[in-house]
């Protein structure tokens, strides 16, 4: 019977998989849509809505090859990220490079923590195109205890999840547990049906102060809808 780590390593090889195939010159592996989920407006309205971001240090879990370090580094101090895919980590920092970023830290994750990042280091951690990978509750659950952990006094979890479902393709419960999943990053998806039960669990781990936007769906995504959550610590 598959259990968490059989999971976690399922998700380690597709990302390092995908990863590899990343490059300046094609990069749509692991994103997906890359250009376009930088031209989607609804990043700069709804996932850091209603808080002034300058002069904060922000952490992106799921950071990939740093799309999002890049796209946000004019509205904070420092973005930091944090990946699965130790190949992700080293594509990141050719694109930071790239694009002329010298301040930045990257940390690998066994995809269940944030064990290499300070407590109460972070003013901001936000995850987009995410957490709706990640069709293992526990394994959720884990995570965002500890973004708790690192994150200030006041400070910001936001991020994005699918919310509806897919239509004719089925994704998993919020509180399931599908360690058996044999693909990821798409392909076996959780999906928030019951907005109560992710505000509920939010405040049962101690955030504070939830706000959500139900919106369309962003690029080369087949959830119905996609819902934009921020709570503070």
């Amino acid at each position: 019977m598959a259990n968490k780590s059989d999971y976690l390593n399922m998700q380690n090889a597709h990302y390092e998989k995908y990863a590899k195939a990343w490059s300046l010159k094609f990069r749509d592996p692991v994103v997906g849509s890359y250009d376009a989920h930088n031209q989607w407006e609804d990043y700069d309205t709804y996932l850091f809505k209603d808080f002034d971001t300058n002069g904060l240090v922000a952490l992106e879990y799921g950071c990939g090859p740093a799309r999002n370090l890049i796209e946000f580094q004019d509205r904070f101090a420092r973005v930091d990220g944090i990946d699965i895919a130790q190949t992700n980590l080293d594509k990141a920092k050719i694109n930071l490079e790239d694009a002329g970023i010298k301040d930045y830290k990257l940390y690998l994750t066994s995809g269940d923590n944030l064990d290499e990042v300070d407590s109460e280091s972070y003013d901001v951690v936000f995850a987009v195109i995410c957490f709706q990978h990640i069709c293992v509750y526990e394994i959720r659950d884990s995570i965002i205890k500890d973004i708790y952990r690192v994150l200030k006094p006041g400070g910001y979890l936001c991020f994005q999840m699918g919310f509806g479902g897919k239509e004719g393709i089925p994704t998993a419960g919020y509180f399931d547990n599908v360690y058996d999943a044999t693909t990821t990053n798409g392909h076996a998806d959780v999906s928030i049906t019951n907005e109560d039960d992710v505000k509920n669990h939010l405040e049962k781990l101690g955030y504070k102060n939830y706000k959500s936007d139900i919106r369309p769906t962003g690029p080369g995504d087949n959830h119905k809808n996609w819902i934009w959550i921020q709570v503070q610590k």
